[in-house]
């Protein structure tokens, strides 16, 4: 009989145990509160828009790129200004959807405007036309943009390619000579600086006797590729020993001959201007 009374006790004792191990298990009593939700991986967006021009009577598509960080913060970002942004020189995408690919593997902390209108290139990067282009750059488009986003004064790139690559070499020249600089870092790309090669050295001839010794705080990137039967081997070349020859103060020169076509050297060129001026 206590024998009894002892297995029925130890039975209830069990019943409660695996009760209360049940309850636990099924959330009852004190539940273990849930993980709070990782929030939201931040992510690099882009605006579309346009920009009427009064210097040349053009409306522009713009296409601007803003990388990752730049909601969560306060910080001012270099800005690359990207000639012929709408033009499929390497597809399948345009300049701008290239470079952009580029900034984003490279994880570049940067702006990025593509400039559409490339099929005013025979007007606008080319003399007399350039001149009103240049204006509609440096006094309605840049005070657009930095007016709207945390842009880095100290930090403007112009980068273009073939007709738009001289037109960064012509952009030099006329604010070397102003004494006034809109850019920072020219990128010339195969410029055509054998188009129209005589007032191209005209509008660099005006600079070095404007500026006159004194000092030229810019940086022309210039890049070509390396058959001269395809490519702006000789005429970029030429322009890079002519500034050379000159000696300007405070003018870092550069030129790069890639082993491509003459618009397979776009993407390696901008890859290697971004790798060494905004790393």
């Amino acid at each position: 009989m206590r024998h009894e009374r002892w297995l029925r006790a130890f039975a209830w004792a069990g019943s409660c145990a695996l009760l209360i191990a049940f309850g636990m298990w099924s959330g009852g009593g004190a539940a273990i509160p849930d993980a709070p939700a990782a929030p939201p991986a931040a992510s690099s967006r882009v605006v579309s828009g346009t920009i009427a021009s009064a210097r040349t009577g053009a409306t522009y598509p713009l296409e601007i790129y803003l990388p990752a960080s730049y909601d969560g913060g306060s910080a001012a970002y270099p800005v690359i200004y990207a000639l012929d942004g709408d033009a499929v020189f390497n597809p399948p995408g345009t300049r701008f959807a290239n470079f952009r690919a580029v900034l984003e593997a490279r994880r570049t902390q940067a702006i990025l405007v593509g400039i559409g209108g490339s099929a005013r290139r025979g007007r606008d990067y080319l003399l007399p036309g350039a001149l009103a282009y240049h204006d509609f750059l440096a006094l309605e488009l840049v005070p657009f943009i930095e007016a709207r986003y945390r842009a880095d004064a100290r930090r403007r790139l112009l980068t273009g390619l073939s007709l738009s690559g001289s037109m960064a070499g012509i952009a030099l020249f006329l604010e070397g000579a102003a004494g006034q600089l809109t850019f920072s870092h020219f990128l010339s790309f195969e410029g055509s600086f054998g188009v129209q090669a005589d007032r191209h050295q005209a509008l660099e001839e005006k600079m070095h006797d404007a500026l006159g010794g004194k000092p030229l705080p810019a940086t022309l990137f210039l890049t070509r590729c390396g058959n001269p039967a395809e490519c702006n081997f000789e005429p970029v070349g030429g322009m890079y020993k002519r500034l050379l020859a000159r000696s300007y103060r405070g003018l870092v020169a550069t030129e790069t001959t890639y082993s491509t076509t003459h618009i397979g050297t776009d993407v390696p060129s901008f890859t290697d201007a971004v790798t060494k001026l905004l790393p």
